[in-house]
């Protein structure tokens, strides 16, 4: 299991780099060749693809994930590369509702 925010703002999913290697997605130094902009500027990633994502009885697979360094990156971010793939979601009475 992994904690996650959900947040629509971001395009991927982004994990830390220690939460891939838990997950088993090794990356080396040279993977980090993306550079993407973040609400904190603009950082090199590694891409990656997640086999599956599973979100309560919500399963997702094979979804785009962005790796970024420990330092850069407070938690993970369950981002568009996952709720696309959604039939839909929404904020309702403040609680989120995801359909398959």
């Amino acid at each position: 299991p992994v904690e996650a925010m959900v947040d629509t703002g971001a395009t991927i999913v982004a994990i830390s780099k220690s939460t891939a290697r838990r997950l088993g997605i090794s990356v080396v130094p040279a993977d980090f060749k993306y550079q993407v902009q973040t609400a904190n500027g603009a950082i090199k990633v590694a891409r990656a693809v997640i086999k599956s994502i599973e979100f309560g009885s919500i399963r997702v697979r094979d979804v785009e994930a962005a790796i970024i360094d420990d330092k850069a990156l407070g938690g993970t971010l369950l981002g568009m590369s996952f709720l696309a793939q959604l039939k839909s979601f929404k904020v309702e009475d403040g609680e989120l509702i995801l359909k398959q």
